[in-house]
């Protein structure tokens, strides 16, 4: 039997005080405590009214380098920081006074004292930070290494003015290189691309390493490569040599076309801990890439400011970043470090250009822009009654009612709110339902095939409190865990009601994970969609849809890809008639180190211990077969795992050859401070 929806809590607008506008915009009630709102005499909003809960806390994601010990003690100290609230800054942008809060914390826990010692019980989490501290040599020369290689890769862009001792710096003199491929074949070639491979190479010689490494670059690029990167992924310690796996990427210019390089090479060094001296470089791969279409000019132009500088919210708050309204805004309203706001596309006033909605974080509205003919966009959040201040997530223009019109669902915390479109993006509020978790995505397919759009929304954190809540969730265990939030399927009744089919259609089972993503493909071809889910932090779920009830298929076609899966994709790459799906989730460096030295986790069970490096690996590439067998892993052989911290990935034929290319999204925070939690 169908569940009802999930009561709603109520809706209100209040006063937009942040200097965005000067007009009220709807906002979602949450069970927050109440924010008092605190200004200066230049009307910029600086500081906010603080909670009496000192419980926020620092929350950061460890990717697979949480596999080390020292780093998981790590999420002590974060705690303790994390029970600060930091005041904010005693002058506006413009130097003027500002009003401020003393918190009367003159110390924060764990700091060192006068002695510089840390805090008890701080002291031993501290020390194993260290990995010389926490008895890891291996990670005491990565870090070692890895500082000097990128001292390297900043000589191959910018050269010292005056030569210095090889010694002191990288290599040992003579050094082996084994660098340049014997030949390069030609793998694809169109009129935007050129690919050439090699996996045969011919030794340079021993000699003087900066004259080995200068002919080396020459032969890739004229003159100085643009960027060059050197990522050590695997170590291994031999009796008087270690051994380290190294990505090499470089961009720069050759013979008028901008061009590309990625190599995996081979590191021997001396065996010194601390200071240690290259021997020799043997390459394992290498590719080259030489972008023609476009000459020496990029093959994409940002055209940002072009499309969106003529609208006073794009100066006034897309520009700024999260460091930047964290200090204005208070983390009641729903802002986080972590920024998982999503965008939709979509027509919403019929004259076939798509238009863009911006989800944004607490406190901050969503932003509706209107395309104009000549590709700019117009900000027409207030007519429309769409900018929200809750902290959203994601959102779809899609049509509900059948009226022809793209209607908008968004995300907001742990609600979702449903606004029909009249014809003119003028909006309205039709359904409101809470979710049983905080939701980052959310997809819609006519599942039963009755002729209207229904709703899946992925559960990821399972706490109503948004603000008790981590972002980036709290797995247990890490690598496989089964303590996230429900997800949840809303059919579509009609006349804008909903009712939760979750349980009745059978969704219910394994269904708590921490949902990142879904998709909707009707892999088997029966005619209704099926539905794929990717989960953080373990394992994901494939439900075959059968005339309108699932079944969990995920371990028998192979395709639960045990890692950090935060999107999925579908496309016929191979051109075989079935659908083959990719998977993004994360490559670790410092796992793939860890995760593979018999020092991490020893005793530990095998299959506990793949699924640890396996979570490090990347991303995965399934092709389907012919017969009704299981899917294949083809993420290594066709070279497509390694896209980084992959947020999102999508197929889409780029060069218009009738092929799928492929798109990965990748990234995280930076900060300058690299002891910054």
């Amino acid at each position: 039997m169908a569940r009802p929806a999930h009561t709603p809590r109520p809706l209100r607008k209040i006063q937009n005080t942040s200097g965005l506008s000067n007009k009220s915009f709807p906002y979602q009630l949450s069970n927050r405590p109440p924010v008092r709102l605190i200004t200066s005499e230049a009307g910029l909003l600086d500081c906010v009214h603080i909670s009496d809960r000192l419980n926020n806390r620092v929350e950061m994601r460890f990717s697979a380098e949480i596999l080390h010990t020292r780093l998981r003690k790590a999420i002590l100290l974060s705690l303790w920081l994390g029970a600060l609230v930091v005041a904010c800054s005693d002058e506006n942008a413009d130097g003027s006074e500002a009003n401020t809060i003393q918190l009367g914390i003159a110390t924060a826990p764990g700091l060192k004292e006068a002695s510089g010692r840390y805090v008890a019980p701080l002291a031993d989490a501290m020390n194993r930070v260290d990995p010389e501290q926490d008895g890891w040599e291996s990670e005491v020369f990565s870090e070692n290494a890895s500082e000097k290689l990128k001292k390297w890769a900043k000589t191959l862009t910018h050269p010292p003015k005056t030569s210095s001792d090889p010694k002191k710096n990288l290599f040992a003199a003579p050094v082996t290189f084994g660098l340049k491929p014997k030949d390069l074949g030609l793998v694809f070639e169109n009129a935007s691309f050129v690919v050439k491979r090699a996996h045969d190479f011919q030794t340079l010689g021993q000699g003087h390493p900066n004259e080995l490494i200068e002919s080396f670059m020459k032969s890739l690029f004229d003159g100085l490569p643009k960027h060059v990167e050197l990522k050590p992924f695997k170590v291994s310690f031999g009796k008087a040599s270690v051994f380290t796996r190294v990505y090499f990427h470089a961009n720069g210019v050759q013979s008028g076309a901008r061009k590309q390089v990625n190599a995996e090479w081979k590191l021997e060094w001396n065996r010194n801990t601390q200071d240690p001296w290259l021997r020799s470089i043997e390459a394992i791969s290498h590719e080259e890439i030489l972008a023609i279409a476009k000459g020496e000019a990029p093959l994409y132009d940002d055209c940002t400011e072009a499309v969106l500088g003529q609208n006073a919210s794009y100066r006034d708050q897309l520009l700024h970043g999260t460091d930047h309204w964290r200090t204005r805004l208070s983390r009641d309203m729903g802002l986080d470090v972590i920024a998982h706001h999503g965008m939709a596309l979509g027509d919403l006033n019929g004259d076939d250009l798509e238009d863009i909605y911006l989800c944004q974080q607490g406190g901050l509205p969503n932003r509706l822009f209107l395309r104009n003919a000549d590709g700019t966009l117009k900000d027409v959040t207030q007519d429309s009654q769409t900018g929200w201040l809750d902290y959203s997530t994601s959102a779809l223009l899609v049509d509900f009612d059948n009226d022809g019109y793209r209607d908008l669902v968004v995300c907001l915390a742990d609600q979702i709110v449903f606004m029909s479109n009249d014809g003119a993006a003028r909006f309205t509020v039709r359904n409101q339902m809470s979710t049983a978790a905080q939701t980052f995505s959310m997809t819609a397919a006519d599942y039963d095939l009755d002729g209207d759009l229904d709703l899946f929304v992925c559960g990821y954190n399972p706490s109503h409190d948004f603000e008790q809540a981590s972002v980036m969730g709290e797995p247990v265990p890490y690598h496989d865990a089964e303590n996230g939030g429900h997800n949840l399927l809303f059919r579509n009744e009609g006349n804008w009601r909903f009712s939760d089919l979750t349980n009745a259609t059978g969704l219910n089972v394994q269904n708590n994970r921490f949902s990142f993503a879904a998709t909707w493909m009707d892999f088997d071809r029966d005619g209704d969609p099926d539905l794929y889910v990717a989960n953080d932090y373990g394992r994901n779920n494939f439900y075959r849809n059968n005339g309108g009830m699932f079944t969990e298929i995920s371990a028998v076609w192979r395709v639960e890809d045990m890692s950090a899966g935060m999107s999925a994709t579908w496309a016929d790459v191979n051109r075989d008639g079935n659908l083959d799906l990719y998977v993004s989730n994360m490559f670790s460096a410092a796992g793939n180190r860890i995760a593979f030295h018999k020092q991490f986790k020893p005793g530990i069970d095998p299959s506990t211990l793949q699924g640890f490096r396996r979570h490090a690996r990347g991303n995965t590439l399934y092709l389907g077969s012919h017969k009704a067998g299981p899917f294949q892993d083809a993420s290594e052989d066709m070279g497509v795992f390694m896209g980084r911290w992959a947020w999102g990935s999508r197929f889409v034929d780029f060069d218009q050859d009738g092929w799928e290319d492929l798109v990965v999204a990748n990234g995280f925070i930076t900060t300058e401070d690299t002891g910054d939690l």
